[in-house]
């Protein structure tokens, strides 16, 4: 069977996805070393984006711990469930098919967080495969968005507002054209509304300057209580937490507990006017 883009689009959104786009691996020739998805799957043609977007009522309760929760065990675990779905059908016509769940975030991301903590405490297990796919950036490649000064994916009505998740593929399907004009507005909110500093005014829409670092160490519980330590000398609870963000590399996905400033002020979101 051949699987065309309208194909993945009424599976995608029978599985409740509500933006859909498909993009060629060709679109990566650019991408940094290990970051192209053939690097992660070996004869991939296309990557599928999809998103679900963040109920408002949710983003309304940042920076509360509602939201710390939910957003990620509600939103990610929908994202991960329509994935893999994408993937096991795929695999049923005959494609190899890699779903990629939501709030996936490269290791080598961890490594920075490492790093910042004063370093990696242990080498790294040899037996990983390099490789990862940024989905913000897939995103763009998808044309479903664009990029905000915050780094975040944009999307209309929802701004950014919304889970990403994806699928590589075997199958070659035609990809959608990506967007030939910006959504950031050039207003600057989530910048001045960053309670971390952690956007800098020298981005610009589609090449943002976020500092991840000045973001995890003010909102990441990690990053909070390694800036505890370090001004109270506690260098025992420093050496765990180094070895705490080392684990979480090997193993886990990560969520970011903020957002007031690249999530709840951005104007790309309609439903902030639309919405009683």
């Amino acid at each position: 069977m051949v699987i065309s883009n309208q194909n993945v689009k009424e599976k995608s959104r029978e599985l409740t996805a509500k933006v859909v786009g498909v993009a060629s691996v060709d679109r990566w020739k650019e991408a940094p070393e290990g970051m192209q998805p053939e690097t992660v799957l070996p004869g991939a043609k296309s990557v599928i984006v999809f998103g679900v977007p963040i109920p408002r009522g949710m983003v309304e309760t940042i920076p509360g711990h509602l939201w710390s929760r939910e957003h990620g065990h509600l939103m990610g675990g929908k994202v991960d469930e329509i994935s893999t779905e994408l993937a096991y059908w795929l695999e049923d016509e005959g494609f190899k098919s890699c779903p990629i769940g939501g709030l996936s975030i490269p290791k080598v991301t961890y490594y920075t967080f490492s790093k910042a903590l004063g370093g990696v405490p242990y080498n790294d297990f040899e037996f990983y495969k390099p490789g990862g796919i940024a989905l913000n950036m897939a995103g763009v490649a998808a044309g479903i968005g664009t990029l905000g000064k915050s780094g975040n994916l944009l999307v209309p009505k929802y701004g950014p507002n919304i889970i990403l998740g994806g699928v590589l593929t075997t199958a070659e399907i035609e990809p959608d054209p990506i967007m030939d004009y910006e959504l950031c507005t050039d207003c600057d909110d989530c910048i001045e509304k960053c309670p971390g500093d952690a956007i800098s005014k020298d981005g610009e829409a589609g090449k943002p300057i976020f500092d991840p670092i000045k973001c995890w160490l003010m909102n990441a519980v990690e990053g909070r209580t390694f800036a505890k330590a370090t001004e109270a000398g506690d260098t025992a609870v420093i050496e765990n937490l180094q070895k705490t963000v080392f684990m979480l590399s090997e193993a886990t996905p990560a969520t970011c507990i903020c957002g007031e400033g690249c999530l709840a002020s951005c104007p790309i979101d309609n439903r902030i006017k639309k919405l009683k």
